[in-house]
């Protein structure tokens, strides 16, 4: 009966609502709202986040590295739109890869477009991911 009413908690966040979170298991905080984005690092089980929900991302940060995490596993202790959402970075650093296999060195690929470090001449399909 917990786990249910959990569960709705967590699918009633909206866009606009923050809240407080646990992990249910180590999870990857990845540069954009997307299961192909890059890795920014795990975030253990346990650890207890604020972050902003919308559809099934969550905007969080982890030891001042920002990112996104799957609402799948986090399990939602408090909501609240006194919460303070963390914010992301204002502007994005300048990141350059030579080729693909220098993105995949640095633990950056597959690059989605708009993400730092996406060009077209990596993106050799033209389908908005490069080095995939």
């Amino acid at each position: 009966m917990r786990t249910v009413w959990m569960a709705g908690v967590l699918a009633a966040l909206t866009v606009a609502e923050a809240a407080t979170a646990t992990t249910t298991t180590d999870v990857v905080l990845r540069r954009s709202a997307s299961a192909t984005s890059a890795r920014v690092a795990v975030v253990p089980k346990g650890t207890t986040l604020t972050m902003a929900c919308s559809g099934q991302w969550c905007r969080t940060t982890h030891r001042g590295q920002s990112g996104y995490v799957s609402r799948t596993y986090v399990r939602v202790t408090s909501t609240a739109t006194n919460l303070q959402a963390p914010a992301l970075p204002a502007q994005r650093a300048e990141v350059y890869y030579a080729n693909c296999s220098a993105a995949r060195a640095a633990g950056a690929a597959p690059i989605s477009r708009g993400e730092p470090g996406y060009r077209s001449r990596l993106d050799r399909d033209n389908d908005g991911v490069a080095c995939e």
